[in-house]
């Protein structure tokens, strides 16, 4: 169905970018291939590697790569951890298998014989100690949460708009759960705008606030999307940032390998208030001017180029190892 009122040479394009697309993005986040690489490192880890003391010669980082080092791991000086930490051999993959396993790759297999902690899940505080985690808060005194690169099958994925900006519909699109009281007020304020498409697919269906599932590709039919942090970051944020579309968000309060908290207002996203109060005055802003909507996108799109190169990803996560081991010492009881 021509939804979109595409022409045909339009929507032949459409089509050719959807199908690569759909294919690329199905076969990157394939579940069984996840799986198995999970299940491989977790096997080296606990089978197939005696590690040694010496120590480890890692591959140089560019500048870019160094700047970020320095923000995922921000530990000073020398900390000694409290007893409770943990050897890579000694975490189980029964659970949150898709954080062992990226967390994993940056022990494997310099790090083996150093004791860590880690948090996995949606880490929205600093921990007490010096703990690895995929989330934090952005803040000035969050040193102890150590970000990785955790659960990338979700967070980090990057499918290809098949939409150019001028063939999108004139829109606001946002769907997601809404159990949290700013959710819940998105919702309420979105409910009263025409050009928002606004819900929650996990409600039951006579809900007001009840819309049925889009997939990505049918959001990315939409000029403008939403993005709304839930218990810590907003899940779409990566995939929008990577797209055709221009990204309307609050400012983020939580970040992980993605460096959220490096994203600027007016040049990777358009700024939305905490209340939502300025949804009308985005929506007609950037209808009217829409070289500003594609220039923030063009901006957005670069900011995403950094994170594509898994095994540079990869190889980055293991700096930050080394880093947190270099200013951490277990406790002399062990």
């Amino acid at each position: 169905m021509n939804t979109l009122g595409l022409s045909m040479g339009d929507r032949l394009l459409v089509g050719w970018r959807m199908c690569v697309s759909t294919v690329l993005n199905w076969y990157a986040r394939w579940p069984l291939k996840w799986q198995l690489s999970n299940l491989r490192v977790w096997l080296q880890v606990r089978y197939a590697f005696t590690p040694g003391d010496e120590a480890p010669v890692l591959p140089a980082l560019n500048e870019a790569q160094q700047q970020r080092l320095t923000l995922y791991c921000k530990l000073q000086g020398t900390l000694t951890l409290p007893p409770g930490a943990v050897l890579a051999h000694e975490v189980s993959i029964m659970r949150h298998s898709y954080y062992v396993g990226d967390m994993l790759r940056g022990l494997y297999p310099h790090f083996l014989n150093r004791r860590f902690f880690r948090l996995f899940g949606d880490v929205n505080w600093v921990p007490d100690v010096p703990s690895l985690v995929k989330s934090r808060p952005i803040c000035d005194s969050n040193q102890n949460a150590v970000l990785l690169p955790m659960d990338m099958r979700r967070h980090l994925r990057f499918p290809r708009d098949p939409y150019d900006f001028r063939m999108k519909r004139a829109g606001m699109v946002w769907r997601g759960a809404s159990y949290q009281p700013h959710r819940q007020l998105l919702l309420q304020e979105t409910g009263k705008m025409p050009f928002c498409d606004t819900g929650n697919p996990s409600l039951a269906h006579d809900d007001p606030h009840y819309k049925p599932r889009l997939t990505i590709f049918e959001q990315l039919e939409y000029k403008y999307i939403l993005s709304i942090e839930g218990n810590d970051v907003a899940t779409n944020l990566k995939w929008i940032l990577n797209s055709n579309s221009l990204c309307i968000m609050p400012r983020p309060r939580f970040e992980t390998w993605f460096l959220e908290g490096r994203l600027r207002a007016g040049v990777h996203y358009a700024e939305l208030a905490d209340d939502f109060s300025n949804l009308q005055q985005l929506f007609d802003h950037y209808e009217q001017h829409p070289e500003e909507a594609l220039a923030i996108i063009r901006q957005a799109n670069a900011y995403t180029h950094q994170f594509k190169n898994t095994q540079a990803e990869v190889m980055l996560s293991q700096h930050v190892c080394q880093a947190y081991f270099a200013a951490t010492q277990p406790s002399p009881s062990l």
